[in-house]
């Protein structure tokens, strides 16, 4: 895929020893990544010029114009990256529209959920999208967005291996130093891997509604991906230390975290029929609520391949038969294009065996993500999926939401739909002895939680509510916030035989002291450390 998965085939040139010039203090070059595979480094009116190498291990000129702006938008752990023999400008997140602020002060973000003010929830969680979804360079001619440079938690492990065994901090101006992987794009954990071995045709009512794989991955920003690095914490031993010592939390995340889990679905030839590929259309949430994975949403979207255009507005209800109003093309989704270096590797780590090959030429589109920034302490929860008809999106979405977003959002990230989980339950309660009472906060995303049945989750409690007793068992009821406070690291527990990613909740009020935690170490909401953990202390 040349903009997510051909970034981090290129970061293997990174992982190698290379020999550069020394550059004088006086022509002020930036530190970065990039200094670890270019050379000739040079400042210049305002532009950064460099001979980087590539993929295939040749160098060629490489020019970064507006350095000063760049170095501007990197407000912490930002860096300037090679990307194929390009330099790349990579913020903690671009400001795309002047008005947004990021990352926004704790306290105004405690005023907007205490204050009910949910108007200036969904315009920050639109600014981040806009942000991470913005073009921030090109890489052999092709646009790149900013969530595509990320680091994911195996490049994150390489660099913890190559770290000083002497050191377990490093200096926070300290370059990463991305490693030779390739994006992590599998199967979810929590859902039944068989299903992802080839692409089944789902049924709901005799309906045919086409494919229903997914695959995801997780990243990091800068900031995000330097702390788990410089602190090791994706290894087992140094959770076990902190154990040790007296520690019931990990080192909290700066606040300028972002981390985002992308959800995807592969076109290739197998799962195309004259150039459409047929996947289901998010319906909305089901009433009452019921398990409802892909294969009962009973409803399709049609994709030309081949084509382009501005697409329909509507998904097909019951899968009569594609139109142009349930017909769109690969403009309107964020998707990459796959290529030769990429084939293989994807063929073999989805399980795709039963499609073929993945073959140079096929695409990923993206269907949903996840997104959730440390600005304050239980972080914010946003969550996106793709929308047939984006100004009026299903729930847990609503036209509401969809009227804030920022005119300067690209077309491609306009076609999605949010939702958001900056509290658990409505009136907000504080992050420590709060009642679990009042109204739900849902949010959800239809592409990953919406399948899960009651079996999924290992705590469930009731909300105290205004007619009495709430209870949520199902996908669909669930709440970003409550689930990944729960994330902890438990040592009593075999994670090479358990799940590394339980317990799981649905939607309730719960403290940050909550009793659950007891002889365990928080992780700072970060399922991703339990997900990516190398087991590598079996005291």
């Amino acid at each position: 895929m040349s903009k997510i998965l051909k970034y981090f085939l290129i970061l293997s040139v990174l992982a190698i020893t290379f020999t550069y010039s020394q550059v004088s203090q006086a022509e002020m070059v930036p530190v970065g990544s990039y200094q670890k595979s270019c050379v000739d480094i040079k400042v210049k009116n305002d532009k950064l010029k460099a001979r980087c190498t590539t993929l295939n291990g040749s160098v060629k000129k490489a020019k970064l114009k507006n350095l000063s702006a760049c170095l501007n938008s990197i407000s912490q752990n930002g860096d300037i990256g090679n990307i194929d023999g390009s330099l790349i400008c990579l913020p903690d997140l671009p400001i795309v529209d002047p008005n947004f602020t990021f990352p926004k002060s704790e306290t105004q973000i405690n005023a907007w959920i205490y204050g009910n003010d949910l108007s200036n929830v969904y315009k920050h969680g639109w600014g981040v999208w806009d942000g991470l979804t913005s073009h921030v360079g090109n890489v052999d001619g092709v646009p790149v967005r900013a969530f595509e440079t990320w680091n994911t938690p195996t490049n994150i492990l390489s660099q913890i291996g190559n770290l000083p065994k002497n050191m377990s901090m490093l200096s926070s101006s300290q370059p990463l130093h991305p490693a030779k992987l390739k994006l992590e794009l599998k199967p979810p954990k929590r859902f039944n891997k068989r299903r992802f071995k080839s692409v089944k045709k789902s049924k709901a009512k005799g309906i045919n509604d086409g494919d229903t794989s997914i695959a995801v991955s997780v990243a990091f920003n800068p900031p995000g991906a330097r702390h788990l690095i410089t602190n090791k914490l994706l290894l087992q031993s140094t959770l076990n230390k902190y154990l040790k010592e007296g520690y019931t939390e990990i080192p909290n995340y700066p606040l300028n975290t972002i981390v985002v889990k992308p959800v995807y679905k592969v076109i290739t030839s197998k799962n195309t029929t004259n150039g459409i590929y047929t996947f289901p259309g998010w319906p909305g949430t089901p009433s009452p609520a019921k398990t409802f994975g892909e294969s009962v949403w009973g409803s399709c979207v049609y994709v030309d391949i081949k084509g382009t255009g501005k697409g329909g507005n509507s998904i097909d209800k019951g899968c009569k038969g594609q139109s142009k109003e349930n017909t769109f093309y690969l403009n309107n989704f964020i998707h990459q294009q796959i290529n030769k270096e990429d084939a293989q590797y994807l063929t073999d780590q989805l399980g795709l065996n039963e499609l073929g090959k993945v073959e140079a030429g096929d695409y990923a589109i993206l269907v949903g993500m996840h997104v959730t920034t440390r600005e304050i302490k239980r972080w914010t929860w946003q969550t996106f999926w793709w929308s047939a008809n984006p100004n009026k999106p299903y729930l847990p979405s609503s036209t509401d939401i969809a009227s804030y977003r920022p005119k300067t959002m690209g077309k491609a990230p306009r076609h999605y739909a949010m939702s958001v989980a900056y509290e658990m339950v409505s009136p907000a309660q504080p992050i420590i002895g709060g009642e679990n009472s009042g109204s739900p906060v849902i949010g959800y995303n239809p592409h990953l939680e919406a399948g899960f049945d009651p079996a999924t989750f290992q705590i469930i409690r009731a909300i105290n509510g205004s007619n009495g007793p709430i209870v949520h068992e199902y996908g669909v009821q669930t709440n970003c916030m409550t689930c990944h406070n729960l994330a902890m690291y438990n040592p009593s527990k075999n994670y090479k035989v358990d799940s590394t990613e339980d317990p799981y909740a649905t939607d309730f009020y719960m403290s940050i002291t909550d009793e659950v935690f007891n002889n365990s170490l928080k992780l700072d909401f970060s399922w991703a450390i339990l997900g990516s953990l190398k087991l590598d202390d079996n005291n």
